[in-house]
């Protein structure tokens, strides 16, 4: 539904300027992405993640054990696989298997994001597993996006470790379908967190018609998913894979692009 504000600006002649700003009505399905960050260590918690009658994003951790074995589970059970690709931090945590950093030359850095690549099978994209500082720096995200241009139809989400962060700009920049973290369902070890942040994600998604958010294979999580992922339907919001919430919002951005009215010409050039 389009609302239309009429602009008069008094001038020896009336120069009228249309804006259409547009709305989603307020009963339009909402539509949302939620990964499950840090799989495949602990094999049990994988599985019951996949099992979940929903359509999660399944994110695994490159060289680990369970790698191929969830990957598979996860095809087998519809669920999106990516990589969850480890990055330098800020802090100085214990490097993943496979991690990128910044002490690395442009062919080491390009030889260990392909050797992750190929250690999980039917990655649809990427997102980042720390990174607070890698994804700060524009040349190694710039290494990193053309690195996944030339595997073909890779996305990647900006896991958003740090408001730093280039990675969204750089991947935008080499044609990278991308999305950035809205919210996190699990951030820390609090009773009550995951109930005020899936209430948070719900609102967000009512306000702007779609979010996105990140969990982890904890106990809690894969607790509270369950008994409370239906919730989702009753208020109206339909779970996606994240490459098909990516393709929705395009389209969103899409149309607002073409409904928006340009003022032209030389009344125009002052405003």
């Amino acid at each position: 539904m389009c609302r239309f504000v009429l602009l008069a600006i008094r001038s020896p002649v009336f120069v009228f300027i249309l804006f259409a700003l547009t709305n989603a009505p307020a009963n339009a399905e909402k539509f949302v992405s939620i990964i499950i960050d840090d799989i495949g260590n602990n094999l049990k918690n994988g599985q019951d993640i996949i099992n979940l009658p929903a359509a999660l994003t399944i994110a695994i951790l490159p060289r680990t054990v369970h790698a191929k074995q969830l990957a598979q589970m996860a095809k087998e059970n519809h669920k999106e696989v990516m990589l969850h690709l480890p990055m330098q931090s800020v802090a100085h945590h214990k490097h993943s298997p496979g991690t990128l950093n910044l002490h690395m030359t442009q062919s080491e850095f390009n030889k260990q994001l392909q050797l992750n690549l190929s250690s999980v099978p039917y990655v649809r994209g990427v997102n980042n597993h720390m990174g607070s500082l890698l994804t700060r720096h524009p040349g190694h995200m710039s290494w990193l996006m053309d690195g996944l241009s030339q595997q073909g139809n890779l996305y990647f989400i900006d896991s958003k470790t740090s408001s730093k962060t280039v990675a969204e700009k750089i991947a935008t920049e080499y044609n990278i379908p991308n999305m950035t973290r809205d919210i996190f369902l699990d951030p820390d070890n609090n009773e009550n967190t995951l109930r005020q942040q899936f209430d948070r994600f719900i609102k967000k998604t009512k306000q702007q018609g779609y979010a996105l958010a990140i969990a982890h294979p904890y106990p809690k999580t894969i607790k509270f998913l369950q008994n409370h992922l239906t919730e989702l339907n009753r208020q109206g919001i339909t779970l996606l894979p994240v490459s098909q919430l990516i393709n929705h919002v395009n389209q969103i951005n899409a149309k607002r692009e073409n409904n928006h009215v340009a003022c032209t010409g030389t009344p125009c050039t002052g405003l």
